[in-house]
C-alpha cells in the first residue's frame, strides 16, 4: 500500500487509504525542499545559520566606502576591524523570519588638502555600530572616535559623524534588505547564490503589493505600575505547574537558549546562560539576571517587566523533574506587584511555556 509523510515526517497511510494524484492534496503533506523530507514545507521549527555569509556580505558592502572625495580632501572606510554576533534564518509552520544581532567596528582615515592639493591635515579613527538588529534599525547607534581632535582633526571627526555615519547606516540597511529578501524567497544564501539582486528585486515587487502597515498604537502598559519594591503588602506570589512531553535536561537547555526562546516568542531575546548572566526577552519587555543554575533541574533568577518600578525585581525559581516520559515544571515567583499577578502568570503559561512546547515539538531532544 502507499504511504505519505505527515507533518512530523512520519510515514502514514493517507486519509481514506487513497494516494493523492500528482498536483493534488494538502500542501503540508507534500515533501519539498529537503531530499530526506525531514522538514515538510518548513512546517517544523528550523534554524539555519547565516552568520558567515552575513560577515562576508557586510565586509563587501562596507569596505572602502567613500565619505569625502573632492578638491577639499578625502575620507573613507579603510578597514573592517571586526564583525561579531549571529545571523539566523528561522522557520516555524511556514512562517519564516530572520534574527540578527551584530556588532560592527570599522576604521577610517581622512585628510584635508591645502591650496596646492597636498595633505594639510590627516586623521584616523574608528566607527562602531554596537547593535545592528531589528530593534535598532530606526536609531542604529553609531559611535565615532578620532586619534586626535586638535585643530582641523576635529572637523574630520565631525565629518565622519555627520556624513560618514549615515552612509554606513544606509549600507547596513541595504544588507538587512538582502537578508529579508532571502527570508521572503525561503532560501539561504547558498541556495540564492552570490548574486542577491534578483531576490531583492523580488522582495521589492512583493512589498509594493502589500497594504501599508497602520501606525503603531500606544501600549496599554506604557507607564510604570505603582507597586513599591519595599512594600511586601503590595506584592504577590504566584505558582505555575506545567508538563512538557520531553526530557528535563532538554527543557532546561531550551529555557536558557536564546535562539529557541526567540523562535518561541517571535521576539528578540538574549540570554547569558551563566550565574550572574543577564536575561532579556520580548524585545526587552522582560529583563532579569540568573542567580542559581542546577543543570537539568533548577533555574533561579531575578525577573521583572520593564514597566515595573525602576529597580524592582521579583524572584523566580523553576524546578524540573522527570515523571515517566514527561518533565514536570514548577515555577514559584514572589515579589510580583499585586496588579501584575494575573498578567504575569498568563505570560508564563501562554506566552512562554505553551509557545515553547509548540516549538520544541519540531526539535529532536
Amino acid at each position: 500500500s502507499h504511504l505519505c509523510l505527515d507533518a512530523r515526517g512520519v510515514a502514514r497511510q493517507p486519509p481514506g487509504g487513497i494516494m493523492a494524484k500528482l498536483g493534488e492534496g494538502d500542501e503540508r503533506w507534500i515533501v519539498k525542499e529537503r531530499d530526506d523530507g525531514r522538514n515538510v514545507n518548513a512546517w517544523h521549527w528550523e534554524e539555519r545559520d547565516q552568520t558567515e555569509w552575513a560577515k562576508k556580505r557586510l565586509r563587501e558592502m562596507l569596505g572602502g566606502l567613500t565619505i569625502l572625495d573632492d578638491a577639499t580632501g578625502s575620507c573613507k572606510i579603510t578597514a573592517i576591524d571586526s564583525i561579531t554576533g549571529e545571523v539566523t534564518l528561522q522557520s516555524r509552520k511556514q512562517r519564516r523570519f530572520a534574527i540578527y544581532e551584530l556588532d560592527i567596528s570599522l576604521k577610517w582615515e581622512g585628510q584635508y588638502f591645502d591650496a596646492d592639493g597636498k595633505a594639510d591635515v590627516e586623521a584616523k579613527g574608528t566607527m562602531r555600530i554596537e547593535d545592528l538588529s531589528e530593534e535598532t534599525l530606526d536609531g542604529m547607534p553609531c559611535d565615532v572616535t578620532c586619534d586626535s581632535v586638535a585643530g582641523r582633526r576635529a572637523e574630520l571627526k565631525e565629518l565622519v559623524r555627520t556624513k560618514g555615519a549615515p552612509i554606513v547606516k544606509a549600507a547596513c540597511l541595504e544588507f538587512v534588505k538582502e537578508l529579508k529578501a532571502l527570508v521572503l524567497a525561503g532560501q539561504t544564501s547558498d541556495e540564492a547564490g552570490a548574486d542577491a539582486a534578483a531576490a531583492v528585486a523580488a522582495a521589492d515587487a512583493a512589498a509594493t503589493k502589500l497594504p501599508a502597515k497602520p501606525p503603531p498604537t500606544a501600549r496599554a502598559n506604557n507607564s510604570y505600575v505603582t507597586s513599591s519594591a519595599d512594600s511586601a503588602a503590595e506584592t504577590a506570589k504566584l505558582e505555575v505547574e506545567y508538563t512538557f512531553p520531553l526530557n528535563a535536561s532538554f527543557v532546561y537547555e531550551s529555557l536558557l537558549d536564546a535562539n529557541r526562546m526567540r523562535a518561541a516568542t517571535a521576539a528578540d531575546a538574549s540570554i547569558d546562560a551563566t550565574v550572574g548572566g543577564d536575561i532579556r526577552l520580548f524585545n526587552g519587555s522582560v529583563e532579569g539576571k540568573l542567580v542559581e543554575l542546577v543543570p537539568g533541574a533548577k533555574i533561579v533568577q531575578k525577573w521583572r517587566f520593564s514597566t515595573w518600578q525602576p529597580g524592582h525585581f521579583s524572584d523566580v525559581t523553576i524546578t524540573l523533574a522527570m515523571d515517566g516520559g514527561n518533565t514536570k515544571l514548577r515555577l514559584v515567583q514572589t515579589g510580583v506587584p499585586v496588579e501584575e499577578r494575573d498578567r504575569t502568570e498568563k505570560g508564563w503559561r501562554v506566552m512562554i511555556f505553551d509557545r515553547l512546547k509548540m516549538v520544541l515539538g519540531g526539535i529532536p531532544p
